[in-house]
C-alpha cells in the first residue's frame, strides 16, 4: 500500500478514501490553516509554505518516505510540483504547475495551442490599462483575479463607467480578499473577453507522459447571471450534459487541447469551458479535481474520481468509465440582495424532497453575507440525486424557483 504526502489542507474526502483502502498518509498543513500549530497528530506536519526550503526540509525530515504527492486546493499546486520534483516521484512539472495557477501565463499558453482555445486578454496594472482595453473590443468585459478561485472578485462589465468603477471596487479588496482566500500569492488583475454562451466543465486525469484521459461525462453549468443575478458564481452544476453529441465531441477536443497546451502531466484537470458561436473556449483549467466531483461522478455515472486521482499520483493509468448515468445537480445558493441572513425560503420543503441527498447551510443567522463578485462565499449547497428523470426536475425546478437565500 502507499503512503500518500497531502499537501496544504486536509480533504476528509481524500484522507478517508486512504484509510479505507489500505493507504496511508501525512498531512503536510499550512500553518496559515492550522488553528493549534503545536498540538501534535499522527498524520500531520505543520510548516509555512512562503519559503520552500523549509518546506522541502519538513518533507525531507518526515519518518516515512511518500509513494505519491498531492494537492487538492488551488493555492498548493506549485509548492506540491515543487515536492514531486524534489523526491523524484511523478508530478506536475514546475513550469507547468504555474501555468495551471496563474491565468495570464495560463492565456499565454493557450494562445500558442494549434487551435484558438481562448479569449484575448491582458494584465491590468493600471487604470489606464482597463480604459485602454476596452477601446478595442466590445462590452461587456470580464475582470477578474488571475489566480484566486471560486469566482471571486470576477465581474462582467457592460460599458466603460461599470467597468472603471468595479476595477476601483477591485483594487479596494484585492489585497484583503487575497490575504483571506490565497495567503502568499502576488494580487493580479487581468481584463478580457465576454464569451457569450453557455459554461460547462469536462473533467480528466493526465499521465505521466502527458496525455490527458478526458471523462466522456460534461458538467452543464449555470451561472448567477443565467437565473437573473448580477453575479458571476456557478448556481448549478448538473450531470448528465444536455449538449448534442455533436458538441460534446467540440468540448472534450477542446479539453484535450488545453490539458496538453499547459504541459500537465501526473494531474487531475478541472477543465471550464464555454460554447461560443464559434466553437469551444476555455475559461481555465485547475490542475486539481472539479468542486463536488467526486459525489456527482460517483452517484451519476459510478466512476471513482479519488481513486482516479490517487493512481495518476502514482503515475498509473486511471479507470475512468462510466458505469452508468443518473442525474445529479449541485446547487451553491448566494443571496440576491447583500445583507444579514435570515434563512432559506421553503428550507422545510427543501428537506422533505425525495431528491435531496446533501444540504449545508455555511451562513449563520445575523451573519453579513453578499456577492461573490464582492468576495463572499456561497451561503448553502444543495446536492440533488435521482435516477427518476421526471422527478429529478421537478425537485430541480422547485429549488431554483423556490428556495431562495433571504436577507434583511
Amino acid at each position: 500500500m502507499s503512503h500518500v504526502l497531502i499537501v496544504g489542507q486536509k480533504f476528509s474526502t481524500l484522507t478517508e478514501y486512504l484509510l479505507a483502502h489500505g493507504h496511508t498518509y501525512t498531512l503536510l498543513q499550512d500553518a496559515r490553516k492550522t488553528k493549534y500549530p503545536d498540538k501534535k497528530f499522527k498524520h500531520r506536519v505543520v510548516t509555512g509554505f512562503d519559503d520552500m526550503t523549509e518546506v522541502i526540509g519538513r518533507v525531507d525530515r518526515l519518518k516515512k518516505r511518500p509513494d505519491a504527492v498531492i494537492a487538492t486546493y488551488e493555492n498548493y499546486i506549485l509548492a506540491a510540483a515543487k515536492i514531486a520534483d524534489h523526491l523524484g516521484l511523478p508530478g506536475m512539472p514546475i513550469d507547468a504547475a504555474m501555468r495551471c495557477t496563474d491565468k495570464e501565463l495560463m492565456r499565454q499558453a493557450f494562445m500558442k495551442a494549434p487551435e484558438k482555445v481562448s479569449p484575448a486578454f491582458k494584465v491590468v496594472q493600471s487604470e489606464n490599462d482597463v480604459r485602454e482595453f476596452a477601446t478595442k473590443h466590445s462590452f461587456p468585459l470580464i475582470l477578474k483575479p488571475a489566480n484566486l478561485a471560486k469566482s471571486l472578485l470576477v465581474t462582467k462589465n457592460h460599458s466603460l463607467e461599470e467597468l472603471v468603477a468595479n476595477y476601483r471596487k477591485s483594487v479596494d479588496l484585492l489585497e484583503s480578499t487575497y490575504k483571506k482566500y490565497a495567503s502568499g500569492r502576488t494580487p493580479k488583475l487581468i481584463i478580457e473577453e465576454f464569451l457569450e454562451g453557455k459554461v460547462y466543465s469536462v473533467d480528466a486525469f493526465v499521465d505521466a507522459d502527458g496525455t490527458p484521459h478526458v471523462l466522456k461525462n460534461i458538467v452543464d453549468y449555470q451561472t448567477g447571471y443565467d437565473i437573473g443575478f448580477d453575479d458571476n458564481f456557478h448556481y448549478s452544476r448538473i450531470l448528465p450534459s444536455k449538449l448534442s453529441d455533436v458538441d460534446q465531441r467540440a468540448l472534450l477536443h477542446c479539453a484535450d487541447i488545453g490539458a496538453r497546451a499547459l504541459g500537465m502531466k501526473s494531474s487531475p484537470a478541472h477543465i471550464e469551458i464555454i460554447m461560443t458561436a464559434n466553437g469551444p473556449r476555455i475559461v481555465e483549467i485547475g490542475a486539481r479535481n472539479g468542486g463536488y466531483r467526486e459525489r456527482m461522478h460517483q452517484m451519476a455515472n459510478g466512476i471513482d474520481i479519488t481513486g482516479a486521482a490517487l493512481a495518476t499520483a502514482l503515475g498509473n493509468t486511471p479507470d475512468i468509465e462510466s458505469k452508468k448515468s443518473d442525474n445529479v445537480a449541485v446547487l451553491e445558493l448566494f443571496p440576491k440582495k447583500a445583507g444579514e441572513y435570515i434563512g432559506i425560503e421553503n428550507e422545510d420543503k427543501l428537506r422533505n424532497l425525495s431528491s435531496l441527498n446533501y444540504l449545508s447551510v455555511k451562513a449563520k443567522p445575523g451573519t453579513f453575507i453578499g456577492k461573490s463578485a464582492d468576495g463572499y462565499k456561497m451561503a448553502a449547497v444543495v446536492i440533488l440525486h435521482n435516477s427518476n428523470d421526471e422527478q429529478f426536475t421537478k425537485d430541480l425546478d422547485f429549488v431554483t424557483n423556490n428556495c431562495h437565500v433571504q436577507t434583511k
